[in-house]
């Protein structure tokens, strides 16, 4: 990447501390945080990358059935991961019990179901029971009881978590699997890295945030999202790239210090479009910055800025 002419420091970054949610995904929606307000800041100019993305998406190919947004989105987000990798259980649906050697158990068996079966509608009910889990521990015992409660209640079971699916939330699910397979894991080449945390976001000592994203694939940094935009005047639901969709990809990107994974292109799989787009590093971050643009340098400064102690 081209040196000069590529300062990153963006005003208000002599403090002595810095602020966060404690996620990125929040950060990236707060221009209040230190990295909302960094990526603000360096990346201003979104619009040409949104007039580019509306040029490239297709139509809406797979509405809303009726199921739970949030679920069906980490579901689809399980099934990807699980045909990559059908033997690796995502440590996000296990690490809702940690020790508990049951729990564990069906949830590495719904995993094996959802990476393995070809009974496309069980695998939807399994991955819909892994995103239970998932979301379970996101959302915290208080806002998702029902996990919890089968645990501590001795039914938590395989049959019991394929049961929790409703048709709509299979039908949605099977539907964006078959599109999936079809639009976007036939083009993804490996290596794979599958819910990569990144030097800023690994337990340990350096991190600062938490922020997994949802997979990497031979340098493409890849968001798989299933928002359903919002109808428009004609009552059609063209997609739309959202600030935030752009900023978290950079924020993932800009936590890799080391480098790790070798990102060289971010991406977007709209899976309710079935449409892939990716953009090289270099070109997303000229064009938004406005200027020839030193990627590793701003590693460096996000690194210097997580570092200050916390608000």
């Amino acid at each position: 990447m081209a040196q000069e002419n590529s300062s990153v420091s963006p005003p208000g970054y002599g403090l002595t501390m810095y602020n966060t949610t404690g996620r990125l995904s929040k950060d990236v929606k707060d221009p209040k945080t230190s990295i909302g307000q960094y990526l603000r800041s360096t990346f201003p100019n979104v619009k040409p990358l949104q007039a580019e993305y509306k040029a490239l998406v297709g139509d809406l190919a797979i509405d809303s059935m009726g199921a739970n947004a949030g679920n069906v989105g980490t579901a689809l987000d399980l099934i990807i991961r699980l045909i990559i990798e059908p033997d690796e259980t995502p440590m996000s649906a296990l690490i809702l019990f940690p020790l508990n050697t049951t729990y564990h158990e069906v949830v590495n068996e719904l995993a094996t179901i959802v990476g393995r079966s070809v009974d496309n509608d069980l695998a939807a009910r399994a991955a819909w029971g892994l995103a239970l889990c998932v979301n379970a521990y996101r959302a915290g015992a208080a806002w998702a009881p029902l996990v919890p409660d089968l645990v501590y209640g001795g039914e938590f079971t395989v049959d019991t978590m394929l049961e929790q699916a409703d048709d709509a939330a299979v039908m949605e699910l099977v539907a964006l699997k078959e599109l999936s397979e079809e639009r976007l894991i036939a083009k993804l080449t490996g290596p794979f890295s599958l819910g990569p945390t990144f030097d800023l976001s690994k337990p340990g000592p350096n991190q600062r945030i938490g922020a997994e994203a949802d997979l990497v694939a031979g340098g493409l940094l890849l968001d798989i999202k299933t928002i359903l935009a919002p109808k428009n005047k004609a009552g059609l639901r063209p997609d739309v790239l959202k600030p935030d969709n752009v900023y978290q990809l950079l924020g993932y990107a800009l936590l890799d210090h080391s480098n790790q994974y070798n990102i060289d292109r971010l991406g977007i799989y709209s899976a309710r479009y079935g449409t892939l787009t990716e953009w090289p590093l270099e070109q997303v971050t000229s064009l938004m910055s406005g200027r020839k643009f030193d990627f590793p340098a701003a590693r460096q400064e996000v690194w210097n800025i997580m570092q200050q102690d916390h608000a």
